[in-house]
């Protein structure tokens, strides 16, 4: 009777053990797929940051090149912010924060992207959402595409600007910066570009 009684106490302290180490290993394994998931979502968003990044570079490219092939024989118009002014109006200065403009009608004439104008110094999103709007990106409600027009779209999480550090009739570097909230930390990826006026 005495072994039936150790082995029931054993038994017991056996199974309190194993359920212990069952729990314990579905508390990591938990935890390691939420590790899993929150870095997935913040790899796709710097993955779209990146690619929103690369498309600003070349948007100032796009209008660069339009700028050139519009006036071949006038060298100072190459930064021109609006390749459909063709008097060679505002030009891209140096210190000054822009946003790449996606033409209203998708007009290919002269030049798909225009640079206009930030309405703040700098995209900051330490200084809120409020002060940063003139940067937002939208989601088009039909292509799904990132677009810099609120018409038929719906606010994206991402803010997207372009500053000119150095502007002259030889060259140019600007900064593209792409910002966004994930839950309530700010991230931000930076990509500098130079384009030389050959």
């Amino acid at each position: 009777m005495k072994i039936f009684k150790e082995k029931k106490g054993l038994i017991l302290t056996e199974a309190i053990l194993t359920i212990s180490i069952l729990v314990t290993c579905a508390l990591i394994a938990g935890g390691m797929f939420t590790n899993a998931v929150n870095t997935t979502a913040v790899s796709k968003d710097f993955l779209i940051a990146n690619g929103l990044a690369i498309e600003g570079s070349e948007a100032v490219r796009n209008i660069t090149y339009t700028n050139k092939m519009l006036h071949p024989n006038d060298k100072t118009c190459w930064l021109n912010l609006d390749p459909a002014v063709d008097n060679c109006g505002a030009k891209a200065s140096a210190g000054s924060n822009y946003l790449p403009v996606e033409k209203a009608d998708n007009s290919q004439t002269k030049g798909k992207w225009k640079l206009g104008d930030g309405s703040v110094k700098n995209l900051d999103l330490s200084k809120g959402d409020a002060a940063n709007t003139t940067y937002l990106l939208y989601i088009d409600n039909v292509t799904k595409r990132y677009t810099t027009s609120s018409v038929n779209s719906v606010a994206s999480k991402f803010y997207r600007s372009i500053n000119f550090s150095t502007v002259n009739d030889t060259y140019a570097t600007f900064e593209v910066k792409v910002s966004w909230y994930e839950g309530t930390k700010a991230w931000s990826t930076t990509s500098i570009v130079d384009v030389v006026n050959q």
